[in-house]
This record gives structure tokens, sequence and C-alpha cells, in this order.
């Protein structure tokens, strides 16, 4: 499995991994999820889907290019500068916001819930993901998604056991990562 993932994504893999941006083939951002997740956003989203991300990066540009309305929240400043700058030089309009407090303050984990907006689809990508995701359920739309990345921790167990209890489903896509040669795995939940 690693060995043909890398060899079908080598270029961008590369890239990747020399360049400290996350991108494919062609040079286009990609989030740093598996493999196979990212193949199946991009035969999945469209232009109505609305976005909201726990954590903004590589994955913010790629979304952008892909979807209606991106909403995203970063902790970190000087990331923040860097994918708003990648943002404006490629013409995309992305709503993120920093909120360096973040990890510190429940508006954080809170946000997609205090937002009065419902989304296709939320990321979850980020150190709070267990608080992130009990309050993220109540800003999805009815088809709506949730994706977890790294969803192979032990310690987010009772992330998936939380989403098991509230009658969502799960696929799980196992695989290599842009720049990574671990084994790890994204999750998508979605409402039965």
């Amino acid at each position: 499995m690693v060995k043909e993932q890398f060899q079908k994504n080598k270029i961008g893999w590369k890239k990747s991994f020399f360049e400290g941006f996350l991108q494919d083939d062609l040079g286009d951002a990609v989030p740093w999820m598996t493999y196979p997740m990212i193949e199946f956003l991009k035969n999945n989203l469209n232009k109505n889907h609305e976005v909201f991300e726990f954590g903004c990066g590589a994955s913010t540009l790629f979304f952008a290019k892909r979807v209606k309305k991106v909403i995203g929240i970063e902790t970190n400043a000087r990331w923040f500068e860097i994918v708003k700058e990648k943002l404006s030089k490629q013409g995309y309009a992305a709503d993120i916001q920093i909120m360096e407090d973040g990890l510190e303050s429940n508006l954080y984990e809170n946000f997609a819930k205090n937002s009065k907006q419902k989304f296709d689809l939320i990321i979850i990508d980020s150190l709070k993901r267990f608080e992130c995701a009990k309050n993220s359920i109540h800003a999805l739309k009815s088809d709506g998604a949730i994706i977890l990345d790294d969803s192979e921790r032990k310690n987010y167990k009772k992330i998936f056991d939380f989403f098991a209890e509230n009658n969502f489903k799960q696929q799980s896509f196992l695989g290599i990562a842009p720049g990574q040669l671990r084994i790890k795995n994204t999750t998508i939940f979605t409402k039965n």
C-alpha cells in the first residue's frame, strides 16, 4: 500500500517533503491527509459545499479551489500569515481567522457551533479534537460530514465512541500523506 501510494504521488510527495508545503504532482495544494482521502475529496467536493476548518494550511487552499465557501480558524500566527499570503497570491477567497489563545479558550472548540451557520464538511485537525468534534455536530447540515485526521491515534477512541453514540457512520482511509512515509488514517463521519 505505501509503495503504491508513493509511486502514484511521488512528484507531489517529494515537493511536499522538500519544499515544506503540501502539494500534488502539479504543484496544487493538498491537505495533510492520506492520499486515499484526498482522492475521495477530489471526487466528491463541489462548488455548492461550505467547509469549516479547525486548523488552516494547504487544505484551506485545496478547499478554496473546490467549494463555495471556506471558514477556518488557526492558532499559530506565523502559519496564519503564510496561509493568508498563499490564498491571496492564488486568488482564492477564504474567511480565515487567527485565534492565538484558541487552545486555552473554549471559544475555539465552540467556534463552528457559535457561527450560526451550517456546514457540509467540518475538518478537525487541531489539538482539542474531542472538544471540537463534540461541539461541531450542531454545526452540520443534515447531510454533512466531519473529517478527523490522524484518526489512528489511540487517544482518539473517545471521538469514535462519541460519533457512534450519536448515530454517525464512519469510513476510514488508511495510507500515507504528502511528505510522510508513516502510515496514518483519516476518517470521515457522516450522519446515518
